[in-house]
């Protein structure tokens, strides 16, 4: 299995994923409305660290992408682009929206926090496949 795997298409499509989060949170688009769900944030963000984290953001998203890869390849070769966004949405359902939701209940966190952030993770998801099957040159 892991054979069938375009290492190429894995990182560009995490690539991806990191560059939606990049665009998701701007002063221009989500960020402000972000901050204003976590004002508790605001402070740790400006001490420092901003480059680690971004590191470990993008080799998240490069590892997201490979287990979305993994799961397109079982899928087989015939799986086409609408089959991948179902599959990348499904999986965004199960391992993504309904624990961070818990965690958010549990943890007392604002839902439009759990909103943004888990739209965001959808989106990149959904940008993710796209690029995987756009890439692999895959059947649409």
């Amino acid at each position: 299995m892991l054979a069938q795997i375009n290492y190429l298409a894995v990182v560009l499509a995490g690539l991806g994923g990191f560059m939606v989060g990049a665009v998701w949170y701007l002063p221009f688009t989500f960020g402000p409305l972000w901050l204003k769900a976590n004002p508790h944030l605001l402070q740790e963000i400006e001490s420092g660290g901003r480059w680690q984290r971004y590191l470990v953001a993008l080799v998240c998203s490069i590892l997201q992408a490979f287990v979305l890869a993994l799961c397109l390849a079982f899928m087989g070769r015939d799986a086409g682009l609408g089959t991948a966004l179902a599959a990348g949405v499904l999986l965004w359902l199960g391992f993504t929206a309904a624990p961070s939701l818990v965690d958010t209940l549990i943890s007392r966190r604002s839902t439009a926090a759990w909103m943004l952030d888990t739209g965001h993770r959808l989106l990149a998801i959904l940008v993710m496949a796209f690029l995987l099957m756009a890439i692999t040159g895959m059947s649409a």
